[in-house]
């Protein structure tokens, strides 16, 4: 019994990404068939679903994440490879601008 503490968070985790996924695209078929795109809303709806599952997911998991120590330092790590990629851009839009 003294499973269940940790495996209900992983059990709700699951179902949100089921059912943010399932009710989008069903719904999206449902729009669909009566608008006569079958193919078209059912993929708008996964997409929608996708992007409302990972964002809930993160958020439903950012609090273990900082428990287990993933941090400012992780995180600076992250944005350096960006911050050098958006440098990178800045610099060829001034020469472009200039030359």
């Amino acid at each position: 019994m003294r499973k269940w503490p940790v495996l209900l968070p992983l059990l709700a985790v699951g179902f949100y990404v089921a059912l943010s996924l399932l009710i989008p695209t069903i719904l999206g078929w449902w729009i669909g068939n009566k608008v006569h795109h079958e193919v078209l809303l059912p993929l708008i709806g996964l997409g929608i679903g996708t992007i409302i599952m990972i964002y809930g997911v993160y958020r439903m998991l950012l609090p273990f994440l900082q428990e287990a120590g993933w941090g400012e330092e992780d995180s600076e790590q992250v944005r350096q490879p960006m911050r050098a990629f958006l440098n990178l851009l800045l610099l060829r839009r001034k020469r472009n601008k200039e030359g």
